[in-house]
């Protein structure tokens, strides 16, 4: 009789055992090489990261790691140091198992009993190698003579084609997995710590966030992060209507010549009005570093502007770029010495629908009271026109 309570009590513990592992989301494995250092487990929210746990690694670098059940997926970390991590996206109960080498956790680790941490190591790794060929274009643009234009121009289309590559990816991938966490990590994704894959003020990209938001909100309506999405398009759906309104203001204040203003960001992220430029003959210039026929032009205005500076005239270039890379690159390059703005959004750039640019390039002239005086001059026919002006 003692037998069978004690059979019948072992039985007990192991379901019992057996149902409370089924609450839990574990992450074990084993790190190679990395005795005596020290794993950490951590969850990342929203706003913060914190710690779950942590461990001392011994000689055969097994770990084990767990969290109650997980009511929405959510992201951590296991990480040995600051650059040194992988990014897991765990959901409900799962049993997530890694193998990796302490001397680099992302270009060694596997996964396995996780889809979505699978995923998000493959966004990872496509987005790695992106940056690996526009940091290699980048390299070759610096150190191309500017007199190679025709070597220049092929790099800057070269590193176009790059981005909307990577573009591409991230939009098969959402097409294809629009219900998956994974998604909502490839519309946070970026090629640096400035500039999204991702462009929320390029129409395609919109609609692709959008589809993101509405499937998650389908399937996890309560999710944190899922709010935060859904409050992103909506905020960015507001902007739009804004400038759309903004944009009908503009059409009615031409009759009266008043200037529609800008107010971006130059290099080092100040914010510089147009209207501070008052006083000043100004040439609103629009540009962009992958239009081959806005660098020959910019090339031929750095001579007008030394020639005109000193006599009040001033120079606000409005980049239509959509990488900050790109466009830093071409204005450090080129050694632009005027005012270099940019909303980074792409042919959607706000100031060029404020004022109807429909190609590039393309510029203002503006006198020194703040009225348009001219339009496109470029060449020999601004430098006569500010001769006459400034003279």
């Amino acid at each position: 009789m003692n037998t069978f309570r004690i059979i019948l009590f072992v039985t007990f513990v192991v379901l019992l055992s057996a149902c409370s592992n089924k609450k839990k989301c574990k992450v074990s494995g084993e790190i190679l090489n990395g005795e005596g250092k020290t794993l950490y487990f951590q969850k990342l929210d929203l706003d913060s990261t914190y710690s779950v746990d942590s461990v001392v690694l011994k000689a055969n670098g097994k770990f084990n790691f767990s969290v109650p059940r997980l009511e929405y997926p959510s992201f951590f970390v296991l990480k040995m140091s600051e650059n040194n991590f992988i990014t897991l996206l765990a959901d409900t109960t799962e049993n997530i198992e890694v193998i990796a080498d302490a001397s680099s956790l992302p270009n060694s680790y596997t996964v396995q009993n996780s889809m979505g941490s699978s995923y998000v190591k493959t966004l990872n790794r496509k987005l790695d190698v992106t940056k690996e060929g526009i940091d290699s274009l980048v390299n070759l643009y610096n150190n191309t003579p500017e007199e190679e234009t025709e070597l220049r121009g092929k790099l800057r289309e070269d590193m176009v084609d790059v981005i909307n590559e990577q573009k591409n990816f991230v939009f098969d991938f959402i097409m294809t997995n629009p219900r998956s966490f994974a998604s909502y990590y490839a519309v946070f994704q970026r090629f640096d710590d400035e500039t999204l894959v991702l462009n929320a003020y390029d129409k395609r990209d919109f609609n692709m966030i959008s589809a993101v938001a509405t499937s998650l909100d389908l399937m996890y309506p309560e999710s944190p992060r899922v709010k935060q999405l859904k409050n992103y398009v909506l905020g960015i759906r507001y902007e739009n209507q804004q400038t759309a309104l903004q944009e009908r203001l503009v059409e009615s204040a031409k009759e009266v010549k008043t200037i529609p203003e800008i107010a971006i960001e130059n290099l080092k992220g100040d914010t510089v009005k147009l209207s501070s430029l008052k006083g000043k003959m100004v040439l609103l210039s629009f540009w962009a570093s992958w239009d081959e026929k806005s660098m020959l032009e910019n090339k031929r205005l750095i001579n007008i502007y030394k020639k005109y500076k000193s006599k009040g005239f001033e120079v606000y270039a409005v980049s239509l770029d959509r990488s900050k890379i790109l466009w830093e690159s071409a204005v450090e390059t080129n050694k632009y010495p005027w005012i270099n703005v940019s909303d980074l959004q792409y042919t959607n750039s706000y100031p060029a629908r404020l004022y109807n640019v429909k190609q590039l390039p393309a510029n203002y002239l503006i006198s020194k009271k703040g009225e348009i005086i001219g339009k496109d001059l470029f060449g020999r026919i601004l430098d006569e026109k500010l001769d006459d002006l400034l003279n």
